[in-house]
C-alpha cells in the first residue's frame, strides 16, 4: 500500500492557432496511472495515434490489474512487475497504432509521442518516447526526468547545440523517437521514488514552448495549495498566453499525505491485521 495520497487533474487546450486538438491525455485514480500523447500526421491521423496510445495503455493496465491478460514469463523478467506491466502495455498500444497506420494511406505518416507514469507504493515508474515530457516538482525545484527524443537534443548531446538555442531550433519539432512509425520501438523506463509534497507533471511540447522551467516552478510553487485542476488549468493558460502557437495538454499529479482513519477503518484493520 502507498503511503499517501494521489490526486490527478488533465487539462487540454487546441491553442491559438491549430484546427484541431491532437493530443490526448488520460487520468485514472484507480489505475495510479496520467499519460500523455502528442499525435502527428496529416489529416486526423495525429489526433488518432495519439488516442489510440492512451486508450491501449490504459486498457492493458486495467487487464492486467483484473487478471484477465497475464504478462508473458518471458517478457523482461528482470523487470518488477509493474515496469513490465506499464512496458507491455506502451508495446501494445505502438502495435496498434502501427498496425492501423499501415492499413490506410490517409494513416500512413501517423505516429504519436508517450509520457505514462503508474504508482506503486511510494515509487512512480513512467514509460516515454518523443518529446512531451515529465518534471518533478519537489522542496520548490523543478527538474527534467525525461529526456526529449529530438534533433535538437541529439544535438545538445552532442554539444553542437545550447539548451537554450535548442529550444528555439528550427529542428526542435523533428523527433528521433516516436510511437506508431516501426513495429517496435525503445521506450525509455525511468523509476524514481516519490514523497508528500511532490508535484508531477506530464506536458506536451506546447506547453513548454510558452514556459520556460522558471515559469514552470513558479507557478508550482506559488499555487501548491490550489485545488489540483485549478493549477492545472493556471499552467496551460500561462503557456497560451505566452505562446499558444501548438495544442496544450497537462497531467498534473499531487501527492498528499495520507487521509486519516475513520473509526470504523480503524476497528477493521484491528481485527484484520490479527
Amino acid at each position: 500500500m502507498s503511503s499517501f495520497v494521489i490526486e490527478f487533474a488533465a487539462v487540454t487546450d487546441i491553442g491559438k492557432i491549430r484546427e484541431k486538438n491532437e493530443d490526448n491525455v488520460l487520468i485514472s485514480s484507480s489505475l495510479g496511472l496520467g499519460i500523455v500523447a502528442d499525435g502527428m500526421g496529416g489529416h486526423s491521423s495525429g489526433e488518432v495515434a495519439s488516442n489510440i496510445a492512451v486508450s491501449v495503455l490504459a486498457e492493458t493496465v486495467r487487464k492486467v490489474n483484473m487478471g484477465q491478460l497475464q504478462i508473458p514469463a518471458s517478457f523482461l523478467p528482470k523487470l518488477d512487475d509493474t515496469e513490465r506491466k506499464i512496458l507491455m502495455a506502451a508495446n501494445l498500444a505502438n502495435a496498434a497504432i502501427y498496425s492501423t497506420a499501415q492499413s490506410s494511406d490517409i494513416y500512413k505518416m501517423m505516429g504519436t509521442t508517450l509520457t505514462g507514469v503508474i504508482f506503486d507504493k511510494d515509487f512512480a515508474t513512467a514509460v516515454h518516447v518523443g518529446d512531451s515530457r515529465l518534471y518533478l516538482f519537489r522542496d520548490g525545484k523543478i527538474v527534467q526526468i525525461t529526456t526529449d527524443h529530438s534533433l535538437a537534443m541529439e544535438h545538445v548531446r552532442r554539444g553542437l547545440l545550447s539548451r537554450s538555442e535548442a529550444d528555439h531550433s528550427k529542428i526542435q519539432n523533428v523527433l528521433t523517437r516516436a510511437m506508431g512509425v516501426k513495429k517496435n520501438i525503445e521506450f525509455d523506463l525511468l523509476k524514481f521514488p516519490v514523497k508528500v509534497g511532490d508535484i508531477i507533471l506530464l506536458c506536451s511540447d506546447g506547453l513548454y514552448k510558452g514556459l520556460e522551467e522558471t515559469d514552470l516552478a513558479d507557478i508550482l510553487g506559488k499555487g501548491h495549495d490550489l485545488p489540483i485542476v485549478k493549477l492545472c488549468k493556471q499552467l496551460v493558460r500561462a503557456s497560451n498566453d505566452k505562446d499558444g502557437q501548438d495544442n496544450i495538454s497537462a497531467v498534473l499529479i499531487k501527492i498528499l499525505p495520507p487521509h486519516p482513519l475513520t473509526f470504523r477503518q480503524r476497528v477493521h484493520r484491528f481485527f484484520t491485521s490479527k
